[in-house]
C-alpha cells in the first residue's frame, strides 16, 4: 500500500476537522490579513515537524483573527505540537486564545483504548463506510482511540497508522482493561481461516470466523478443543490444531530468509485488496507485514514507512548485494522539483525473483529475459531495505 495522495473537499464538523488533518495551507493563508497569514505559516512549520505524515500523525490547526488576537482552534495528538504550536505564534508576537485540544479526546473519557472483536475488522480513511479502506485490525489487537463521530471511532494503530473504525468492530476499554488483555493466556490463530463454535463438535453453530493472527482468550479444554473468550465476552471453542500459545509463540520467532520465504508462499493466489493486511485479501504493504509479522518483525502500514526501516541495501545492475528476505521498493526517484515517491514493495527470493501483492500474490522476476519478468518493477526498482538482523 503506498502513501496515498489526495485533495480534500471541504466538510462540516468534527470528522471534517480530523480528516483534513491540517487547514493551514497555501489558499487559506493568501486569503487572510497579513498577521493571520504569519501565524499560519508558524504553525505549518510545526505541523510539518509533528505530523509530516498525515497516516501517523493528527495535526488540525485552525487559525483566526479576533480583533488583534489570534485564535488557535483544532485538534493534536501530542502535548508537545500544542505547547511548540503556541509558543511560535506568541513568539511572534502575537495575542493568542488557545482552543487546541490534545487528543484522546476529553469526551471519550478513560476508555481511550479498544480490542477489535470481529476476525477482520475495516479501518477507512474517512468515517463512513464508502471511504476508501486504509487498514485492517485483526481480532483480539489492541487500537488506541483518539476520539469519535457518528459511530466511528478514530483509531491508532500499533505502527501508529490512524484511521477510522466503526463502532461495533472494537470493544473500547480503559487502560487496566487492555493490559488484562494482554496478560491473559493468549491464543494466536494459525490457521488461514476457521471458526469459534458454540459447542466442541465441528457441526456446531458458529459464534465468530477468526483469521491467521487474531487473538483469543484461552479460558479452557476439552478434548481436541480450546475453549476461548473473545474481546466482547463471547465465548465459544476452537480447534487446537488451528491456534497455538501466543506468548510462546512469540519467544520462538527467529526470522530468517527461508522463513520469510516460506510464509511468502503461502499466500500465493490471495487477491489484491487496497488497504488490506489481512490473510483473506492483501494490498503490497500488507502483504510484506503480514508476512513478516508472522516470523516476529513488525513493520509499518504503508510502502513508504517500511522504506524508512531496517537498513538500506545499495542496488547494482547486478544486484550483487541483494539477499532473500530483503523488501525491495519500486516508485520515482526525486527529480526536477518532485519528491522522490515509493508506490509498491515485495519481497525478494533470489536469482533476481520477488514475491508481491499486485492483483494478487504472485512471483515475478527482474530478470528482463525471463518468462515471469516484470518490465515495469524492473523500470522502476529504487531501494532495497533489509530487516532481518543479521542475514
Amino acid at each position: 500500500m503506498s502513501t496515498k495522495w489526495f485533495v480534500l473537499l471541504p466538510v462540516s464538523g468534527l470528522a471534517g476537522m480530523l480528516a483534513a488533518c491540517a487547514h493551514v495551507g497555501r489558499d487559506q493563508a493568501r486569503s487572510q490579513p497579513a498577521e493571520t497569514h504569519a501565524a499560519a505559516r508558524a504553525v505549518q512549520e510545526v505541523k510539518t515537524r509533528f505530523a509530516p505524515d498525515h497516516h501517523l500523525a493528527v495535526f488540525n490547526v485552525q487559525v483566526e483573527q479576533e480583533g488583534t488576537r489570534i485564535i488557535l482552534s483544532g485538534e493534536v495528538d501530542k502535548t508537545a505540537a500544542k505547547s511548540e504550536t503556541l509558543a511560535v505564534v506568541r513568539s511572534a508576537g502575537f495575542d493568542v486564545i488557545d482552543r487546541i485540544t490534545v487528543l484522546p479526546s476529553p469526551e471519550l473519557g478513560e476508555t481511550t483504548w479498544g480490542i477489535s472483536r470481529l476476525s477482520i475488522a475495516n479501518a477507512r480513511e474517512q468515517p463512513g463506510h464508502g471511504a476508501e479502506l486504509g487498514m485492517q485490525i485483526l481480532m483480539g489487537h489492541v487500537v488506541r482511540i483518539l476520539n469519535q463521530s457518528n459511530g466511528w471511532y478514530l483509531v491508532q494503530s500499533s505502527d501508529r497508522y490512524l484511521s477510522w473504525a466503526s463502532r461495533g468492530s472494537v470493544v473500547r476499554c480503559t487502560q487496566a482493561q487492555v493490559e488484562a488483555w494482554r496478560n491473559s493466556p493468549l491464543l494466536l490463530v494459525t490457521a488461514f481461516e476457521d471458526r469459534v463454535l458454540e459447542r466442541p463438535h465441528p457441526d456446531s453453530q458458529p459464534v465468530s470466523d477468526v483469521v491467521t493472527g487474531c487473538l483469543a482468550r484461552k479460558i479452557g479444554e476439552e478434548g481436541d478443543w480450546f475453549k476461548v473468550e473473545l474481546p466482547d465476552q463471547r465465548s465459544g471453542y476452537l480447534q487446537k490444531s488451528s491456534a497455538t500459545d501466543y506468548a510462546e509463540w512469540k519467544r520462538t520467532r527467529h526470522a530468517t530468509p527461508d522463513a520469510v520465504e516460506r510464509t511468502a508462499r503461502t499466500l500465493m493466489g490471495r487477491p489484491y485488496l487496497w488497504g488490506g493486511n489481512s490473510p483473506k485479501a492483501l494490498d503490497c504493504s500488507g502483504f510484506t507485514k503480514l508476512v513478516f509479522f508472522l516470523n516476529g518483525v513488525e513493520l509499518d502500514r504503508n510502502a513508504s514507512q517500511q522504506a524508512q526501516q531496517g537498513t538500506d541495501v545499495p542496488l547494482d545492475p547486478e544486484l550483487s548485494q541483494l539477499k532473500k528476505g530483503d523488501l525491495l521498493f519500486f516508485g520515482s526517484r526525486a527529480r526536477a522539483g518532485r519528491p522522490e515517491r515509493v508506490s509498491h514493495v515485495g519481497i525478494y527470493l533470489g536469482g533476481r525473483l520477488f514475491i508481491h501483492s499486485s492483483e494478487m500474490v504472485r512471483i515475478n522476476s527482474l530478470d528482463p529475459n525471463s518468462p515471469i519478468s516484470d518490465a515495469r518493477r524492473i523500470r522502476t526498482l529504487i531501494h532495497a531495505r533489509r530487516m532481518i538482523p543479521g542475514s
